[in-house]
């Protein structure tokens, strides 16, 4: 019997087709178990078999849960085990996982009390076999339940989705989207049928229709969404392992995507974001009525409506356009609608939207005016409040009529573990964080530098549309600059204004790049960004886009070290800009930093000595504090190491300054027993004193229980030979707590050099690991350079470090050929 449970069995091709077929295969074999249980056994009474949860609505996929509910009329204990085993036996054999519970009708209502998935899953419950009668005694005891207890079940419903979504993503258009339980997932759908069950009294989405809570269109659209992610869902099962059941992953799409019959992994993200849209849009618009309908009644007192705008009211907390309006009239009014509603910090009504989205399809394309163009700007300065509005212009199609070749933009993946969302997500979630960040959340001097911009709503304007090149070929800031100019003169904006965003575009990434890969304490480099950025009005729009930016991308983009990196360098050009006098000076006198530091109980003999015998960069990197502190590490030291921990300049940073007799690799040494000890390096800065002494400090990232001191012995261990460096970082790559990422194609290896006359920037990118920067720093050094310092940027799984090195370097191939190997050599993880 058990060989009839075999899913290779069953139609290649997943989908809704091989759910069904599935689903038969499972009932058959439960079917005759049962038939042939109840001929050899005499004993017993009445027995149903009912499927529930994706079983039960014919859902299954190759890994699901064979979830069965067997009710009797009270059957005893032994014989019911001899029915369990009977009925089971055939799909544990086939290797099946199968939920069952065992109860009379009366304790399986009961049930539905204690926890909300056992509610969920009798709501959705399909006779297999047996007994008619006891089947349809639990329907109408649930549907007498439902009554009861509707509008506490539905509250429930809503509880657990929204925290379902801050469990596994509560935004459609995720890189890696939880195909079940993210936002716009299957259980989003699985909801709105419940509630079909609990105003209704029959789950499914036809009910909601006839109902009007849903059109026949819109039950359309949600089903072929739901197919759509169903069938995702059974290609991942077949190709991934039992640990992968919903979560689309990178490493799995290209392959999920072959099994569905398309191109590649993007084909598949783009269907797979799309369809989790078109649920999270109609989840979001029909739940706030359903739930206000299961807890307060369907013929509960309709509020009055309130005009917000010509054409539109507030009602029931959703936006409505009044009879009569149509675009036919008004072009401006879907746009005046999703602004309206943004603003309300709601979203448009169900009526509304349907009769909205088919004008917007008729008329094809929509021409800007000034109403339009004023709805877009109060949409975007919403924020995050406005958020599901903003989703819903694209739902009613307006961008794809308001602007020629949207459809690229729309829903284009960025497969890669940098970035979470698709691409007009992104741009989305980036106008969102702008909105913080202006309004002072973060820093009240973004604020103020907000009000003072002569044009605040081109960084609106322009962090909107700061990535879309990326659906064009070449690089993405310099198709966009082309796109976001064009776009701009087509909504009807002045050509200043579309210069000044085409310009905001380019060079979106300029501040980031500069001040986690450049030298900012070089006065070259502050006088090379600020000749590229030409006025204050422009760096200041890139330094408030390029905060709301790194937020947007996701946690791997930024941290309190980079914003201080980007705040330093946008305070340095932005001082040369005004013109104040001195920020390409150079560095400060001697005197006046001997002068500064005594205020920091500094001894004048030694800070005198120290920064006489110093290089002069030191005196560009150093503060009076720091110079006063390392003059107080210098006056102790005769021999060895010595190493001292400070707080760092923001409170997830420390400082750890090093001192030791200088000697070939000491450098390397001291980042590869940081790296052994999990502390993560950010800047690095190497000086030689005079007297042969080094000088190295480190601007490192500790985790959260750290003992230095255990740190500071390593140190010294290792300059008595009597700690072997190598080995302590390939132990500690070995036994890695963060496993590395997924990723759908290999990180590239690139390195490049840049000639700054007597020092020489390395770049490198590749693979990120613990022991990465520990191997290239010991590379370099073997190489016969003396390394100055370092800057480190890790962006999800690649590493961008930049290098500053004295000394000759070999040819540029022969140095990648060197340095290939320490980016790749990345032991196993145990």
């Amino acid at each position: 019997m058990s060989g009839r449970l075999d899913v290779r069995s069953v139609a290649e091709e997943p989908g809704r087709a091989w759910s069904h077929a599935w689903t038969a295969i499972v009932d058959d074999t439960i079917r005759s178990a049962l038939a042939d249980h109840q001929s050899q056994s005499r004993r017993g009474g009445v027995v149903s078999l009912i499927a529930l949860g994706s079983y039960a609505r014919r859902g299954l996929c190759p890994g699901s849960d064979i979830d069965l509910l067997i009710l009797h009329d009270g059957w005893p204990g032994p014989d019911l085990e001899g029915l369990v085993q009977a009925v089971c036996y055939p799909l544990w054999d086939a290797g099946l996982s199968v939920g069952h519970a065992v109860r009379t009708v009366k304790e399986a209502v009961r049930s539905t009390g204690d926890r909300i998935d056992t509610a969920t899953a009798l709501t959705d419950r399909r006779l297999v076999a047996g007994s008619s009668g006891l089947a349809d005694d639990l329907s109408a005891r649930m549907a007498k339940w439902l009554r009861r207890n509707g509008g506490a079940f539905a509250t429930q419903i809503v509880e657990a989705d929204a925290d379902r979504q801050r469990r596994h993503g509560g935004t459609a258009g995720a890189l890696e989207p939880d195909l079940k339980s993210g936002a716009g997932g299957l259980r989003d759908l699985h909801s709105m049928q419940w509630a079909g069950a609990i105003l209704l009294g029959e789950a499914g989405l036809d009910p909601l229709v006839s109902a009007g809570y849903l059109g026949a269109d819109e039950r359309a659209r949600l089903a072929g969404a739901g197919d759509q992610l169903l069938a995702a869902r059974c290609a991942l099962h077949m190709v991934g392992d039992k640990s992968v059941r919903n979560t689309l992953r990178l490493d799995l799409q290209d392959e999920v995507a072959v099994r569905l019959g398309m191109g590649d992994g993007d084909d598949l993200l783009r269907e797979v974001g799309l369809a989790t849209r078109t649920i999270a849009h109609l989840h979001a618009r029909t739940w706030p009525v359903m739930l206000e309908d299961a807890t307060s009644g369907r013929r509960r007192r309709r509020p009055s409506p309130r005009p917000v705008d010509h054409g539109l009211v507030l009602i029931d907390g959703l936006i409505e356009v009044t009879p009569g309006a149509g675009l036919a009239d008004d072009r401006s009014l879907g746009l005046r609608a999703v602004a309206a509603a943004a603003e309300h910090g709601t979203v448009v009504g169900r009526r509304s939207a349907m009769v909205l989205r088919r004008e917007v399809a008729t008329a094809g394309s929509l021409e800007w005016d000034e109403d339009s163009r004023g709805a877009l700007l109060r949409m975007l300065r919403s924020g995050r409040r406005g958020m599901a509005a903003m989703r819903d212009a694209d739902y009613l199609g307006l961008w794809d009529a308001y602007l020629p070749e949207w459809h690229k933009v729309r829903g284009r993946p960025q497969r890669n573990p940098l970035h979470t969302f698709d691409l007009d997500t992104h741009a989305l979630q980036a106008v969102a964080w702008l909105a913080d960040v202006v309004s002072g959340q973060l820093d009240p001097a973004h604020a103020d530098i907000f009000s003072e911009m002569e044009d605040p709503d081109g960084v609106v304007l322009g962090t909107w549309l700061h990535d879309v090149g990326k659906a064009w070929p070449g690089d993405h800031s310099e198709s966009g600059e082309i796109i976001g100019r064009q776009w701009m003169l087509h909504m009807g904006f002045s050509g200043k204004r579309a210069d000044q965003i085409a310009k905001l575009i380019l060079l979106h990434l300029v501040l980031p790049d500069v001040a986690t890969q450049r030298d900012i304490d070089d006065p070259d480099e502050i006088e090379r960004v600020a000749l590229m950025v030409g006025d204050v009005e422009t760096l200041d729009g890139l330094y408030l886009l390029g905060i709301a930016d790194s937020r947007a991308t996701g946690r791997a983009a930024w941290s309190e070290w980079k914003d201080l990196l980007i705040s330093r360098l946008h305070g340095k050009v932005r001082r040369l800009l005004v013109g104040q006098v001195g920020v390409l000076a150079g560095p400060s006198p001697a005197d006046l930093v001997v002068r500064s530091a005594r205020h920091f109980d500094g001894d004048v003999g030694l800070l005198r000595s120290t920064v006489g015998g110093l290089p002069e960069r030191y005196l560009r990197h150093a503060g009076p504090e720091q110079v006063a502190a390392h003059c107080s590490l210098l006056e102790s030291f005769s021999a060895g190491i010595r190493a001292a921990v400070r707080p760092g300049p923001v409170d997830s940073v420390v400082t750890l300054t090093v001192v030791a007799t200088d000697r070939h690799g000491l450098f390397a040494d001291v980042v590869g027993v940081l790296a052994s000890n999990r502390i993560e390096v950010e800047q690095a800065r190497a000086f030689t004193h005079d007297d042969g002494t080094v000088l190295d400090w480190f601007v490192v990232t500790p985790p959260e229980e750290v003992d230095w001191e255990r740190v500071i012995a390593d140190l010294e261990a290792m300059e008595r030979n009597e700690h072997e460096v190598a080995e302590a970082v390939e132990r500690r790559e070995r036994s890695r707590d963060v496993r590395p990422p997924v990723l759908a194609r290999p990180v590239p290896i690139r390195v490049s050099t840049y000639d700054r006359g007597d020092v020489t920037r390395v770049e490198v990118r590749g693979p990120d690991s613990p022991g990465v920067l520990y191997r290239v720093s010991r590379v370099l050094s073997d190489l016969g350079t003396e390394l100055t310092g370092a800057l480190v940027a890790t962006l999800g799984p690649e590493v961008r470090d930049a290098f500053f090195v004295s000394g000759e370097l070999p040819p540029l191939e022969e140095l990648e050929a060197a340095l290939e190997p320490a980016l790749l050599d990345t032991p196993a993880v145990a």
